[in-house]
């Protein structure tokens, strides 16, 4: 089923039907079952939630990377330094999402018992959806804090040149209210798979956000991704991408910046060169938890009842689209762009995966 007007047309695809498919092109591309029901789980969520730029549209650069052997598919991560709350975990240069559900369940079990952890992981590949990860801790009722550094596809606040990446990070909260606050964002102006998306359809970005490789400001997103997209909000989302980057790089004994370009290469093990930072905090170290919950739901209360501007029906909080589509999506289906449907067409073939029907 087609829908939609304009250059971009999408399908509707059953959930199941695209777990199926994400799952067969992860074996084919020599991960078990396991390993691949795990990493196909992460790559749905962000289908379902409607950010599927973290999804379907994101598996070739995994495969290309376990096809190469730069990501290891048989991957498993351990833990090579702890503390009662700290830890530091080796991702065996595996698929990322493995490594970071590793590393949030062993942080939410040590936040339980010491009142806050911190978990470092190196030798990973991308996490993909940082979101899906603190949805997790906040589910398990504690606050998390995310940080992923990235390949340097980012320009400095005054400068031209490519030097960090579009490092993510995630800070969640849980409350009383239906779902839990998640934000999820880069610290550049545009995503570098927004900017890659934008580029399949010969579409414009905002010409603050990025400059091509002359270094002068564009708004074709493919100069963009010849050049360098730009910081969220100027100098201060360059020094919020900055921070992020040396806590999920130098910190945790992964790299940054310059050093990360090589991430792309097929250079087995290079993946393992990125790095990620989880923090975990369990509220019932500080007070009392139905309190602390109920304070953030009679917040979130106060927020949505303000004065709104002319024309918006609605306030909401980080999360909330994100877990309404959810809803939407696992009912109707998950709508997925044509030029996405193809591109994977055409990768499962090379891999001899029959695609649905």
């Amino acid at each position: 089923m087609t829908q939609g007007e304009g250059a971009r047309r999408s399908r509707l695809v059953e959930v199941d039907v695209l777990r199926d498919l994400m799952e067969c092109l992860l074996r084919a591309a020599g991960c078990g079952a396991r390993v691949a029901s795990q990493v196909a789980s992460v790559f749905l969520e962000a289908d379902i939630r409607g950010v599927g730029l973290q999804g379907l549209d994101h598996m070739p650069t995994m495969i290309r990377g376990l096809r190469t052997g730069r990501i290891n598919p048989a991957g498993d991560p351990s833990v090579i330094k702890e503390t009662d709350a700290s830890a530091l975990i080796d991702g065996d240069a595996g698929p990322g999402q493995i490594a970071a559900l590793f590393a949030v369940d062993l942080a939410v079990r040590k936040a339980r018992v010491s009142g806050c952890c911190a978990v470092g992981v190196v030798n990973s590949s991308d996490i993909y959806m940082l979101g899906y990860y603190g949805e997790r801790i906040a589910q398990a009722g504690l606050v998390g804090l995310i940080f992923s550094d990235a390949p340097p596809l980012v320009r400095p606040f005054g400068g031209t040149e490519r030097i960090l990446g579009t490092n993510p990070l995630v800070i969640a909260i849980p409350s009383a209210e239906r779902y839990p606050i998640v934000l999820d964002m880069a610290t550049s102006a545009q995503s570098a798979s927004r900017v890659r998306q934008a580029a399949y359809y010969d579409e414009d970005i905002p010409e603050a956000d990025g400059v091509g490789p002359d270094g002068l400001a564009t708004v074709k997103a493919a100069r963009v991704r010849e050049g360098a997209i730009g910081p969220l909000g100027g100098h201060k989302g360059f020094g919020l991408g900055l921070c992020v980057g040396l806590l999920s790089g130098p910190l945790v004994g992964a790299l940054t910046g310059k050093a990360l370009a090589g991430w792309f290469s097929e250079q087995p093990g290079a993946a393992g060169a990125k790095g990620h930072f989880f923090i975990v905090i369990d509220p019932a170290a500080f007070g009392d938890v139905d309190s602390f919950r109920t304070a953030v739901s009679a917040y979130i209360q106060e927020i949505k009842g303000s004065r709104k501007e002319a024309g918006v029906s609605e306030i909401r909080v980080p999360g909330e689209r994100a877990f309404l589509q959810r809803e939407r999506n696992l009912i109707e289906g998950i709508p997925v762009d044509e030029i996405v449907w193809e591109k994977t067409a055409a990768l499962a073939a090379d891999l001899g995966v029959q695609m649905p029907l």
